[in-house]
């Protein structure tokens, strides 16, 4: 899906009251693309709130303007335009939601291929690497002089949503904005400490206890870790330092898909993966969710154990294997 820059950019400019709104259980892409896009906006004279639903990760303190981040319960209504940054699907914002749909001017910039374009105006690359450069781009196109403290966020967003510039997604034009980034400075071995290379004892905690949990179904071609919430509570980790584990189970030989499922108070958040050519996306938009070919999430209202049921049902499905045995 495909949409035109220079359509978007007309309204950001002429708006002089904006909310940034990224997704909830934030990650460095949506946190980057709006921090940047924050930093952008502030040059441009612009009165700017950057609003989620949830609190950005901890490894993302060092990002400038990060403790701009507001609850949706806080916005100063009335915004002449509302964006939603790198937000795949409108109840992906959460109770910012309201926000989004009070504004005059609803907009979105979004790189993912489930992407409904839900907004008055969209600029949506469906399949792109990062909402990260398409915001890159944006900056570029309202004329604004790019700094080091917009490319450290971009970068991060950059970084994050391509491991590092190694999943398929990892365009030329990906590693053209990096870079242009680097020119300016930005120091990619100091984000790569801060994002990759640092944990708190927390995370580690919860490693331990994910690949304690790690079983294999169908045959060793799906990975799966359950977290329920009592390991959230006993390790002191949050909701969103647990994302990147599901990775942990598709790093096995022999694992196609994988799926970490995450007990929260709204549901149970999965978040699946798979190994090329494999797909997952059409899996999480069966259960309201959406996401890249390769990474996507959704949200079952069920108890942990039947919601990871149902996916791996929906996997054994695409797989062409039986389903798996259901548990007492």
């Amino acid at each position: 899906m495909t949409s035109r820059l220079e359509d978007w950019l007309c309204p950001a400019r002429k708006a002089k009251r904006l909310a940034l709104i990224a997704h909830v259980s934030p990650d460095g892409d949506t946190v980057g693309a709006t921090l940047a896009l924050r930093l952008a906006f502030l040059a441009m004279g612009k009165a700017v709130d950057v609003i989620c639903d949830g609190e950005p990760p901890r490894s993302m303190d060092f990002l400038p303007g990060i403790d701009a981040f507001i609850r949706p319960e806080a916005a100063q209504e009335p915004y002449d335009a509302a964006i939603a940054v790198d937000v795949s699907d409108r109840t992906m914002m959460g109770s910012s939601l309201s926000v989004f749909d009070g504004a005059p001017v609803r907009m979105v910039i979004d790189h993912h291929a489930t992407n409904p374009a839900y907004g008055d105006v969209n600029y949506i690359r469906g399949g792109e690497s990062a909402c990260c450069l398409l915001a890159f781009e944006a900056i570029e196109g309202l004329g604004v002089t790019m700094t080091r403290e917009m490319g450290t966020c971009l970068m991060t967003g950059l970084s994050t949503d391509t491991g590092h510039f190694q999943y398929p997604s990892t365009s030329a034009a990906t590693l053209a904005a990096a870079a242009k980034l680097l020119e300016l400075g930005v120091d990619i071995s100091y984000i790569t400490r801060r994002m990759y290379r640092t944990q708190p004892i927390s995370r580690v905690n919860l490693t331990r206890i994910a690949y304690q949990k790690l079983r294999f179904e169908l045959g060793g071609q799906v990975g799966v870790i359950e977290l329920n919430r009592h390991d959230f509570e006993e390790t002191g980790c949050t909701f969103a330092q647990a994302d990147g584990l599901v990775n942990k189970a598709l790093e096995v030989e022999g694992v196609r898909l994988a799926v970490l499922a995450s007990e929260r108070e709204d549901g149970i958040k999965m978040s699946l993966r798979a190994v090329e050519p494999d797909t997952v996306n059409d899996i999480a938009v069966r259960f309201g969710g959406g996401g890249h070919a390769q990474a996507a999430g959704c949200t079952i209202h069920d108890t942990l154990a039947n919601a990871t049921e149902q996916v791996l049902a929906a996997m054994a499905k695409k797989l062409g294997c039986s389903e798996p045995e259901t548990r007492a």
